[in-house]
């Protein structure tokens, strides 16, 4: 199918779900393992607040959205979509991130794709204006929101979000996975 609205997250879905665990560890002297990462709420798996983690991450360790590593696949695939598709990064990066945002995606060869970083989880509005018909997302709580409203979600699978079901969420291994859905609709 042709012609898709296509909304795809940057963190989680281009990006390794778990790039930013070796950070935290050595933030906060741990030891934590993608396979203990069963939880969205990962300031738990740190014993700290999620504002005061992010803003001492961020502090620390700003760099480590530089040095983020595309997935196998995404970007030829995401290109390949972008051929007969319209392909949007609709991100929760806030202000913050902005620069650095932009300065990875043309690293990396993508920053002609139109980018949305809304400095909040809540993703229906830009969706919807951006008439999305398929939202590329592996954050459970995001996932449900959009399928909720009717959006059709291919959640990434990770260890974090094993639990989510819904009809309008379509659970996927990988971009090769996801392309091929996308083919045989």
């Amino acid at each position: 199918m042709n012609n898709l609205n296509i909304c795809v997250d940057i963190d989680g879905t281009i990006t390794s779900p778990y790039h930013f665990i070796s950070y935290l560890n050595e933030m906060y002297n741990k030891d934590v393992k993608a396979e203990d990462c069963t939880t969205v709420y990962w300031y738990n798996l740190f014993d700290e607040d999620g504002k005061t983690m992010i803003e001492k991450f961020h502090e620390k360790y700003m760099h480590s959205y530089e040095e983020a590593e595309i997935i196998e696949n995404a970007k030829e695939i995401i290109e390949e979509l972008n051929k007969d598709n319209n392909i949007y990064f609709v991100t929760a990066r806030g202000e913050e991130l902005v620069d650095i945002t932009l300065k990875w995606l043309n690293k990396n060869g993508l920053s002609h794709i139109d980018t949305y970083m809304l400095g909040s989880t809540y993703k229906i509005d830009k969706a919807k204006e951006l008439k999305c018909d398929i939202f590329i997302e592996d954050n459970p709580l995001n996932a449900m929101q959009l399928a909720k409203e009717g959006i059709k979600v291919f959640l990434i699978e990770t260890n974090y979000n094993k639990e989510i079901q819904h009809d309008n969420i379509t659970r996927v291994k990988n971009w090769k996975h996801i392309k091929e859905i996308i083919d045989n609709m």
